[in-house]
């Protein structure tokens, strides 16, 4: 041990943190609940003292890019600190401190769980040796990943992170060895088979093999592309002949760093980021500089123009001339010449318009690349090829629910979707998503973006120690931060973003206004959005709350069943003469649907205008009025106030005033539309005619039950299930249930893996059809059978016209269940028709109405033949019975547990939608797509 005394113990508990120097080290005491802790005082992401910063819940941050560590462990806590720091033990010997410099032994890389794990034969292969690929492997040894990892760079060098090649190391204060990711003996301990200079020639996808530029073909289960981006190039005239500067890799900022040196003037081509990032070192190595933006104004496309403004002030007081919606005609030896014929002199050009994705492996090798370049990938960044994923710069997110696309080029996407990958290839759970963060260090000061701001939005400065500013949506909601130096603006926009709130502009810009209070009022709850989070490995996962929760329930009601949405009411057959009604739903909203004097049906809300009584209290019948018991008051076969008992009063006392019109008080009448039997009513205004609310194909599924021929009602059931209302359309998008659960549907071929078969669903994700074509039950493979449990060999029908299918529809399918959202199932088992509607009864229970029908046409046997094949539906029927007990032991399971979520991943080809396979939840990830649209989440 190498014990040192330091300073008193009181001046460290008394200020809370003091910087020493011992034994050569900087070293930083910390004081926490009265104890003292020593660590070491630089931030291992970037320079900057620690005692700088600001301590929280055993936590410093960086004062320069807000990196936590713990102060006890001296663990990094997440982006943008990576590497943990020192920590030394510390003891207290006659008021001093005395610290023992030779630190506390720390792990270079913790595979805690491979080694206890049986051995992995998995080969996994990263193309691309950058900060992504390199981050991705140490994940993956940090989750647990026992298999081979091969990682492969087309560069000579070592891993290193990229964001010095434009600061420190261009102006020589640094070297790459300082950049390098990964500690001396980490890729031994990590045991990588690391191959440095191995370019890729192509993917062989069919063959799960990666070529090498050699020839030599490398073997892998999974694969991860990290090939990062390249400059994008400029075509101009004279560009081929003159010595154009690009940066992207350690080679460009060496040859850069050595041009800069040796240059008197430097002009810039971009103002971008990158562009600014130069035209900062050039003027720090004295040089003039010139930045040529053919924008009107900086970059436009990423910020608002207040900070725009101040950052293009910033770069002239530091002596940078800007040279604003410029384009450039040509380059030549002595510098650029603009289109307005400006020249701007130079004796050194660099070019910084942005990067492109190197996606040409991808590209070649069939992967789904994105219009304007890189790999789409999901949120686990799981590519379109289950088995090959992408992080970094090349990796294109789709979001599952809107489909918007997004790229992004940081040191926190390359460290965060290395992460996501490493956790999907593991099965580990996903972390919550993490704020987009950005950081540029130019002209001697450091720029930070946190959130996602965008060009329009409006924004607030407030001025401080340096200005931050405030990005604002439309609900003065706080979405995003651009500070210049302002660490605790930034720490205090962190929690107004995550709060959600809205916050007043001017109390935000008040720099006396302390931001961390500026939420007191104890009634403001966070929006719906921000208390029910979606799972972050996105459609792949469904959480409980979207079944269990009543706030959940309450907003479905509001934004599905009464929003633009058909739903099923009836049949045109229940109701044929005039005054025939049906008590029916929409949602869990008693409404009525009733036959006028002129033949139209009419469907109105169940409920008094005067004091909200359901005035139609049986199921069906015949009337020529609907009479409220409570009052008496009395409705005709359209909805309107007929009759008001003592209206005038009783002896020219009480009633209704003067002003009192009964055409004012009738029932909410809803949107009726009717479709060759079949009768869909809606309460919204902005609801879409039915035929595009269906769309094509399911339209053409469902007339092929509603074909136009009268139907004829067989009869009705009537059930109620102790389980939440979406599990039952969510069962019929979920073939791989019925080739498991139903022993009377496998076993006698009416819905088989190996059947023909398809999950159809249309193409915004809410309707869907379950389709098979019956074989016998001799056509079911060895192999099937023995994956389906319920499937019972010998099992004989005691009358066997039960399963006889008699042609009638035109469809190549003898099974279709039709899911018409939001709560009505189309059913066609072979010959027997019905219809079911979901009435939700809260967020725990709905009821089942069954009807049965056939056709007008039908002859007596055909008759006979639809009832006997009824026995197979039901809330008892053959098919029914399982289904009816397996949502109940579901909604239990998640009643009475802790709490979870569903994995729903079978398939993953196809994200979300159609599959021609029974192995399938793609279409319940598209019911979840959908359904996240419609409610905001």
């Amino acid at each position: 041990m190498s014990w040192h005394s330091s300073v008193p113990a009181a001046d460290v508990l008394e200020q809370g943190s003091m910087g020493v120097e011992v034994d050569g080290l900087r070293l930083a005491l910390f004081a926490l609940d009265g104890e003292i802790h020593a660590t070491g005082n630089i931030c291992t992401h970037a320079f900057a003292l620690l005692t700088d910063g600001h301590v929280e819940n055993g936590c410093v941050e960086c004062p320069l890019h807000q990196g936590l560590f713990d102060i006890r462990t001296g663990r990094a806590q997440g982006t943008p600190v990576t590497k943990d720091i020192a920590t030394y033990d510390v003891r207290i010997e006659d008021g001093i401190v005395w610290i023992n410099t030779e630190g506390r032994a720390v792990s270079v890389v913790e595979v805690s769980t491979a080694s206890v794990r049986p051995r992995d034969f998995r080969k996994l292969v990263i193309v691309g040796a950058g900060q992504a690929g390199a981050e991705t492997a140490r994940r993956l040894r940090g989750e647990g990943f026992a298999g081979s990892i091969t990682l492969l760079g087309d560069e000579a060098d070592a891993p290193y992170e990229r964001p010095p090649l434009s600061k420190d190391m261009l102006l020589g204060k640094t070297t790459l060895t300082q950049a390098l990711i990964f500690e001396p003996g980490e890729v031994e301990a990590l045991d990588l088979d690391m191959r440095l200079s191995t370019p890729v020639a192509s993917i062989d996808r069919d063959a799960q093999r990666v070529v090498l530029q050699d020839g030599t073909g490398l073997p892998y289960d999974m694969l991860v592309l990290a090939t990062g981006a390249a400059a994008r190039r400029i075509s101009l005239p004279g560009a081929e002949g003159a010595r154009l500067h690009y940066l992207r890799d350690a080679a460009d900022s060496e040859h850069l760093g050595k041009a800069l040196k040796a240059a008197s003037q430097v002009a810039v081509i971009g103002g971008g980021f990158i562009g600014l990032e130069l035209a900062s070192a050039a003027r720090a190595l004295g040089k003039t500089a010139t930045v040529i933006e053919a924008e009107e104004r900086l970059l436009k496309r990423l910020l608002p123009g207040e900070p725009a403004a101040f950052l293009a002030w910033v770069a002239e007081q530091n002596d940078v001339a800007l040279r604003l919606g410029a384009a450039v005609q040509s380059i030549g030896a002595d510098g650029v010449t603009l289109y307005d014929g400006t020249q701007v002199a130079a004796d050194c050009v660099i070019v910084g318009i942005g990067a492109v994705p190197r996606d040409e492996l991808a590209r070649d090798a069939g992967l789904e690349v994105a219009a304007r370049g890189g790999v789409v990938v999901n949120a686990q960044n799981r590519s379109s090829d289950p088995s090959i994923y992408a992080v970094g710069d090349i990796a294109v997110m789709r979001d599952g629910v809107s489909g918007t696309e997004h790229r992004s080029e940081s040191w926190q996407n390359a460290n965060l979707s290395a992460q996501r990958a490493a956790r999907a290839i593991t099965g580990a759970e996903q972390s919550a998503a993490e704020l987009p963060w950005f950081w540029s260090d130019i002209f001697g000061g450091t720029l930070q973006i946190l959130g996602a701001p965008v060009s329009g939005l409006k924004t607030v400065r407030r001025d401080g120690d340096a200005p931050a500013f405030f990005c604002l949506d439309d609900s003065d909601r706080v979405v995003a931060c651009i500070d210049f130096g302002h660490a605790e603006a930034l720490r205090a926009a962190r929690q107004l973003i995550e709060a959600g709130q809205p916050v007043d502009p001017l109390l935000l810009a008040n720099p006396e206004t302390n931001l961390f209070q500026i939420e007191d009022d104890e009634m403001k709850m966070l929006p719906i959005d921000k208390r029910y989070v979606w799972p972050a490995a996105g459609l792949e996962r469904v959480p409980d709350w979207a079944y269990t929760s009543q706030e959940i329930y309450d907003r479905e009601v509001e934004r599905i069943f009464h929003g633009p949405t058909w739903n099923y009411v009836g049949l045109d057959a229940e109701v044929p003469n005039a005054g025939d009604f049906v008590r029916s739903y929409v949602g869990p909203t008693p409404v009525v649907m009733v036959r006028d004097e002129e033949g139209e049906i009419n469907v109105f809300e169940n409920r008094c205008s005067h004091r909200a009584a359901e005035f139609c209290r049986e199921l069906r019948g015949n009337t020529d009025e609907f009479v409220c018991p409570y009052h008496q008051w009395s409705y005709d076969l359209k909805g309107n106030l007929s009759g008001v008992p003592f209206r005038r009063g009783v002896n020219g006392e009480g009633g209704m005033g003067p002003d009192f019109r009964p055409e004012n008080h009738g029932v909410k009448k809803l949107h009726v539309t009717r479709h060759n039997g079949a009768v869909f009513a809606s309460f919204s205004d902005a609801v879409e005619p039915l035929e595009d609310y269906l769309g094509e194909e399911m339209l053409s599924d469902f007339e092929a039950v509603f074909s136009g021929r009268k139907l004829r009602v067989l009869g009705h059931y009537r059930h109620t299930l102790s389980g939440n209302w979406k599990l039952y359309p969510e069962n019929l998008k979920d073939p791989y249930h019925a080739t498991l659960l139903h022993t009377f549907l496998v076993t006698f071929g009416l819905l088989v893996a190996g059947n023909k078969s398809a999950m159809i669903v249309d193409p915004k994700g809410r309707h869907s059809t379950m389709a098979s074509a019956k074989s016998d039950g001799t056509a079911v493979s060895e192999e099937n059978k023995a994956e389906m449990r319920a499937y019972r060999d010998g099992l004989a029908l005691a009358d066997p016209r039960l399963m006889d299918f008699i042609p009638e529809f035109d469809s190549p399918w003898s099974v279709t269940m039709q899911v018409v959202w939001p709560g009505l199932i189309v059913q066609r088992e072979m010959n027997t028709l019905g219809v079911r509607q979901i009435v939700p009864n809260g967020p725990n229970e709905f009821t089942m109405v069954w009807t049965m029908f056939g056709y007008e046409d039908d002859d007596e046997e055909m008759t006979r033949h639809r009832l006997r094949q009824g026995n197979l539906m039901g809330p008892a029927g053959f098919l029914g019975l399982e289904d009816n007990e397996a949502i109940k032991f579901v909604q239990d399971g998640m009643l009475n547990s802790t709490g979870g979520e569903h994995l729903v991943v079978l398939d993953p080809k196809v994200p979300a939608g159609t599959s021609n396979t029974l192995i399938s939840e793609a279409a319940i990830r598209a019911m979840y797509k959908h359904w996240r649209q419609e409610m905001g989440l």
